[in-house]
């Protein structure tokens, strides 16, 4: 009987290997935008959120935007750029879905990642900012914050992750915020109008 040379052999095992099911990881990632309209999402007190062009836009305006479901560990990728400067918003993570009954309407329960188009505030871009939610630590680099910042206009990616008690916060691939004793462990995410001009275009959540 014939035998198979081994290089054969191996391309045949590659192919097979190549034709099975997909990875446990790819399984674990969900498009939170599906890029024509806010299915899956919810607009909390009157905010300004609509979709165009295969972007959610942030029409000034306050309220927010809440993921109809819940995540618990995970890592968030969100592509977003402002559309003046100085535009100012946020983004929502393990947030509850009450809201503070003022003119504003915004969460009372969650953390923030501070969206905002300034890197010298109070609370400038990818830093952590409290929303009812218990006490943390947090750590952040301004200088990595000045090196990796863009201007109005471009497109910016953060990627927030939610590990058990620490969260991390990247901002165009350099941590910016590391913030530790999270106590709230799963909730909702979501995007706060806070008066400014901003567009998202992608939001993707892989489960940790």
């Amino acid at each position: 009987m014939k035998t198979l040379p081994n290089l054969t052999i191996t391309l045949i095992l590659s192919l097979l290997a190549g034709c099975g099911a997909p990875s446990e990881d790819a399984s674990k990632a969900i498009a939170l935008f599906n890029g024509n309209n806010l299915d899956g999402w919810v607009i909390e007190n009157n905010g300004q959120f609509s979709v165009e062009n295969g972007v959610i836009k942030v029409n000034k305006g306050t309220g927010w935007l809440r993921s109809a479901e819940e995540y618990g560990d995970f890592t968030m990728t969100m592509e977003f750029r402002f559309l003046e400067k100085e535009a100012n918003s946020g983004i929502f993570v393990r947030t509850g879905a009450t809201s503070k009954d003022d003119e504003n309407g915004w969460p009372d329960n969650g953390y923030q990642i501070q969206c905002i188009d300034m890197i010298e505030h109070q609370y400038p871009l990818a830093h952590l900012v409290p929303y009812g939610a218990p006490d943390f630590e947090s750590v952040s680099d301004i200088d990595a914050l000045k090196s990796v910042y863009k201007p109005a206009g471009e497109w910016q990616i953060y990627e927030i992750t939610c590990d058990g008690e620490t969260m991390e916060i990247k901002l165009n691939g350099a941590v910016i915020t590391t913030a530790t004793s999270i106590k709230n462990l799963t909730g909702h995410v979501g995007i706060q109008g806070e008066l400014g001009l901003l567009e998202f275009r992608k939001i993707d959540v892989e489960l940790l």
